[in-house]
């Protein structure tokens, strides 16, 4: 562990404490106290970031209120006929799978729905779910917050690529001509293959970290 990841770990506990101390004190010194810990965890990690902006951080980590539980996000994961994997491009250039952090209201079915629907234009129907990842385990850049990744595999019923506000493009490639460039920030390629070997599976377990 390099002294940058050091001290992004040290950050995040103390990001951890203060959240949980601000969610159960009723004491307004304590309160005080808890808040300054958590602009002390924004300052060091803005210390890790070659363009880290201590106000932006510390406003992000106010915005996180509540006891500090892990987010959740979906991928859906969609193969032709010929498996290949259904990609679409974001407005940053790169292309991933559609999805995106889950919906406080939906369940994990319904939020791969919205996500498929919104970022490629396609009714999707999910059919397995192929595992549920640990996002500072499988993918980089390391995530600041904890995050669970669900993949899920999925039929299309219907629809249309239309452009939108979070994509540019979409298309089916091979995985072993994936194009450039790739975000395997949202999703990687052992986790793509894994998602393959699930698809011809008669039976799966999820796998989950």
């Amino acid at each position: 562990m390099n002294d940058n990841e050091r001290l992004r770990q040290l950050a995040s506990t103390l990001y951890a404490y203060s959240s949980a101390g601000l969610t159960y004190t009723k004491d307004r010194f304590d309160k005080a106290r808890f808040e300054e810990i958590r602009d002390i965890s924004a300052e060091l990690l803005s210390l890790t970031l070659e363009d880290g902006d201590r106000e932006k951080i510390a406003d992000l980590f106010a915005s996180n209120d509540g006891y500090p539980t892990p987010k959740t996000e979906t991928r859906a994961i969609i193969f032709n006929d010929r498996d290949e994997v259904l990609l679409v491009k974001d407005f940053d250039g790169k292309w991933t799978v559609p999805g995106g952090w889950c919906e406080r209201d939906l369940t994990v079915k319904e939020n791969v729905i919205k996500e498929a629907f919104e970022e490629s234009g396609l009714k999707v129907i999910p059919t397995r779910l192929v595992a549920v990842h640990s996002h500072k385990m499988r993918n980089n850049p390391k995530s600041f917050f904890s995050c669970f990744k669900y993949l899920v595999l999925c039929d299309v019923t219907g629809g249309c690529f239309m452009e939108n506000d979070e994509t540019t493009d979409s298309g089916y490639f091979p995985l072993e001509k994936m194009p450039e460039p790739f975000n395997d920030h949202k999703v990687n390629m052992e986790q793509l293959k894994l998602c393959l070997k699930a698809k011809h599976a008669d039976f799966w377990v999820p796998e989950y970290d």
